[in-house]
């Protein structure tokens, strides 16, 4: 099994023609309602790809959450351990997009969701598979400390956060750390990203990674760096790309795949998601990812 903790959105997808230069009035050429969030986008990933997902994250008690439940549900994917905060409003963004399916995303979280200190009942069964995100900050340091002990594979999406105390003990304890150029600069204050691994690696020996959109992903294991680079594609919809991603990496490491096989399969599986609209429902099945799979690069630094 594998449990993607964190957050869950209703996103209003807002389709422009392209993106003003100044604040004016424009015409939407469409607009949709999609599930997304992090972790709630990962644990979709997860489930195309053909494995038991279980998604843990926190709701209101309002329509909106009566939609992504029904979005769950739809999939199958297991959600029984979601908690419900009464008296709050679930998570909402709106998702400007335009024809190159570049984006601009403006979220919304209730301040009594967010506070909530109520954490997730999880058993930490052997055989059992992590993929956190830092939206419940509590709820991902709670999963680091018992993976730690118990041995088991936490995958974390490191982007758009403030440093502190906790998010450090859990780029420590987490198996598979994985930053976004932003979140690296936020814990390395280095922008280049070999720079940024080196660093990293001089504090912990251990396996760091960070995605860079069309440059792919780096990382560094066993003190060597290397990358994975898609091809070019034609980008429809870059929109959740980054979270399949990281469903789909959590996928294939717990199937013992070897890192560097994880990281083609899961950059095949964002490349191709980034070629199709629809968020969720583009994602790609396994067949499609094994058959893409051979157009990465992968190579050592």
């Amino acid at each position: 099994m594998i449990y993607s903790v964190g957050s869950i959105f209703l996103d209003h997808i807002i389709k422009i023609n392209s993106f003003p230069k100044k604040p004016i009035k424009l015409l939407a050429e469409g607009i949709e309602k999609r599930l997304g969030g992090s972790a709630a986008v990962a644990s979709f990933t997860i489930k195309k790809l053909g494995l038991d997902s279980s998604f843990i994250g926190r709701v209101g008690d309002d329509d909106v959450s009566k939609y992504l439940k029904g979005e769950l549900i739809a999939f199958k994917i297991k959600h029984k351990d979601i908690i419900t905060i009464k008296g709050a409003k679930s998570s909402q963004s709106y998702v400007y997009e335009d024809k190159n399916g570049e984006r601009l995303l403006a979220a919304f979280n209730e301040k009594k969701l967010l506070n909530s200190k109520k954490l997730p009942k999880i058993s930490f069964a052997n055989n059992t598979t992590f993929m956190s995100d830092l939206r419940w900050i509590e709820a991902t340091l709670y999963i680091a400390k018992n993976c730690k002990k118990k041995n088991l594979i936490q995958v974390v999406d490191l982007d758009n956060y403030k440093l502190n105390a906790k998010v450090k003990q859990i780029i420590d304890l987490s198996s598979f750390p994985i930053f976004s150029e932003t979140g690296a600069f936020e814990y390395t204050k280095i922008k280049s990203i070999i720079g940024s691994l080196k660093k990293m690696y001089s504090k912990k020996n251990k396996f760091y990674a960070i995605t860079a959109g069309e440059k792919g992903v780096y990382w560094i294991e066993n003190g060597n760096i290397f990358n994975c680079k898609p091809p070019k594609i034609k980008v429809v919809e870059t929109n959740c790309a980054g979270d399949v991603f990281h469903g789909a990496f959590a996928a294939f490491i717990h199937q013992k795949y070897p890192v560097s096989d994880s990281m083609k399969l899961a950059t095949a599986t964002a490349s191709l998601k980034c070629t199709k609209k629809g968020g969720i429902y583009s994602i790609p099945s396994y067949s499609s990812v094994k058959k893409f799979e051979n157009k990465i690069q992968l190579r050592k630094i």
